[in-house]
């Protein structure tokens, strides 16, 4: 099997893309939204999770190589990434709503 490496130009725009939803996730942290304790509290955890996931896609498929690897090895890291996020989401939200 013979792997492909990630061009320069890739990894430069994998890394900016990372770097900027790293940013994003830390403003999430510190805005206030307005509406309500609920999505005060529980939409900057989901645009967090987002991100997050976000880049550990990209590390996954162009740092780590996944996407050269077999579909059913592509499958399980989305599957694993997807029951991470709706995991985190479902704990804050039931912390939420147990505060309340």
């Amino acid at each position: 099997m013979e792997h492909k490496t990630v061009s320069a130009r890739t990894a430069t725009w994998v890394w900016a893309v990372a770097s900027m939803a790293t940013i994003l996730a830390l403003v999430a942290t510190f805005e206030q939204v307005p509406g309500g304790a609920l999505m005060a509290r529980f939409l900057p955890v989901v645009i967090i999770m987002a991100v997050a996931s976000t880049k550990a896609w990209l590390i996954l498929r162009f740092y780590l190589g996944l996407r050269n690897a077999q579909g059913s090895w592509t499958g399980l890291f989305a599957a694993f990434l997807i029951v991470i996020v709706v995991g985190v989401v479902l704990a804050q939200a039931a912390i939420i709503l147990i505060d309340q």
